[in-house]
Parts: C-alpha cells; structure tokens; sequence
C-alpha cells in the first residue's frame, strides 16, 4: 500500500491502480494507511516537543497545489530538531497559502515553544528578509547561524564572475580555520578585499557576521553540519522528486500532507533511527557546551 501511495500522483490515482488490478475490495486498507498517514502529520505539528535541543534546523519550500482548475501557491514551513540524544526529528510541518512571510515564521515558532521548547544550542536557518531578529528574540541565549549556502549564492549574484570565483575560494578557507578569532580576522579581510567593488553587500555580510561564523565556536566534526540549512534538504529534496514526477504540482491538500506524511516517516525510521557519524562524534561536546550555556538555569 505504501509503495502505490508513493508512486501515485494522488489517492484517487492509487485507488484507480487497485481497480484496474482488480482489487477493488482493498481500497479501504489503502484508504486506512494514507489516513493514518495524515493524521500522523497532523499530530507532529501539535504533540509536546522536547524542551531542550542541541540545534534547530528550519527553512521554507515554495510549492503549488491544486485547486479546482487553477493552481494555489503555497509554502511548506519546516522544522527538524536535533536532540541531545543526537537524533533528527521533524518537529514541525506546516504548509501555509501564498509565498513565505515572517507572520507564518512567528505562528510556527511561537507554536513549538508553546509546545515545550525551551533550551536551544544553536538554531541553523537562511537569511529570510526579517526573520533574523524574530529568531534572536525568541531564542536569546541561543547561537543563531545563517545558512553559508544562501550566502555563497547571494555573493554569486552580486559580484562579477571573477570576484565570485575569489570570493568562494577565500571563503572556503575561512571555513577551514582551526580558531575563532582567526576566523573572525579572515572574515573582515575577506570583507576588505571586496568593500570598494561592492560597499552595501560587504556592509551586510559585516553587520551578519557572528551570525555567519557561529560555527567556528563548534567541534570541528559536526560545523559542516552547522553550516547549511541541508538537514531540512533532505526533507525538501525527496519532496522535490516527489512534485516533478507528479507534474510539478501537488494534487490536493490532503496529497500534500501524504507525500509529506511519507517523506518523514521514511527519513526518522531510516536513515535518520541512527545517529549520523559526524554528530555521535561530537555528541558529548555539544552535551558539554549545552550544560555550561545553561547551567544557571539547571
């Protein structure tokens, strides 16, 4: 049944396959499971989440569904938690009508510390206009890292190609520092060498900049993770997949929330039931780093 669900374009679709396999009299059993699917996803966005986590992970996926004959534009606001236990969770999977807005990032977030969130190590996310003072606010004792990925590509966009070309190669030696304040050195050279060519998205970048280097107070193993917004990637590509094999659009509503429902299920009972490598690495560093943030608390 779940194989079908995840090849079908809808419920209906996979309905139609089973009639035409002549198994008509198992549409209730497949109507059970993308139920039961549904409302599983359903329960992740309301269930108590963890008050205490090692990082936060988040990010928005423009998406379009049907409706009737037209389509509907909408945005999927994604949460996905690491526990101090080093495992990935999904904490949050909401989809939201129109493109993203900081209104639907403040609901979102709001909603998971109403919840029972209360500690975070450090929260991973892009630089979405605004959204950098909403997370500061809601999470003030937390590092707060902007994804270097969106950054590389906005550098992209605003330097020549040569300039791009030096910048990212400078860049990726930075990332490579062996020490914060050497790192924080490199980082207003690299700013330097670009300010004349490029004065407004070099006072950016500095205005951002402990924002952009977080990862530099981390164990070394685990700051590529630290770095990029990837972690919710992985939710994002397989729904990628998921909407060009289904002709770039979601059937329904309810088709969303199934394909969604699927993708998670699929990512926490496999390949995310393990704790990955780099993380169980540094799992009792980041441990250490939590007590000694928030031991006042304790």
């Amino acid at each position: 049944m779940l194989a079908l669900l995840a090849s079908s374009r809808s419920i209906n679709a996979a309905r139609e396959a089973l009639r035409k396999m002549g198994l008509s009299s198992s549409e209730q059993d497949l109507e059970n499971v993308a139920t039961g699917l549904i409302e599983e996803l359903d329960l992740r966005n309301s269930r108590p989440v963890d008050p205490d986590l090692l990082a936060l992970f988040f990010d928005g996926k423009y998406i379009e569904i049907k409706d009737g004959d037209r389509l509907k534009p909408a945005c999927i606001y994604l949460v996905v938690g690491l526990g101090r236990d080093g495992k990935k969770r999904v904490l949050s999977c909401i989809t939201k009508t129109g493109r993203e807005n900081l209104e639907d990032w403040k609901l979102v977030l709001r909603g998971l510390i109403e919840r029972g969130l209360r500690r975070v190590l450090i929260v991973v996310h892009d630089d979405f206009s605004g959204l950098l003072p909403i997370t500061k606010g809601l999470f003030p004792r937390s590092d707060v890292r902007l994804c270097v990925v969106h950054m590389q590509r906005n550098a992209k966009n605003h330097l020549s190609k040569t300039d791009s070309a030096e910048f990212q190669q400078r860049w990726r030696a930075l990332k490579s520092t062996w020490d914060e304040q050497v790192g924080i050195t490199q980082f207003e050279q690299l700013c330097e060498r670009f300010q004349t060519g490029y004065p407004t998205f070099m006072a950016e970048l500095r205005k951002k900049r402990d924002h952009y280097l977080a990862f530099l107070k981390y164990p070394d193993a685990i700051r590529r993770s630290l770095s990029t917004t990837n972690t919710v990637e992985a939710v994002n590509g397989q729904l990628e997949i998921i909407r060009r094999n289904s002709g770039g659009y979601f059937q329904s509503d309810d088709t969303l929330k199934l394909k969604l429902g699927m993708t998670i299920t699929s990512l926490e009972n496999g390949r995310w039931s393990k704790i990955a490598g780099r993380v169980e690495e540094s799992l009792h560093q980041l441990n250490a780093m939590f007590q000694n943030r928030f031991e006042v608390e304790v």
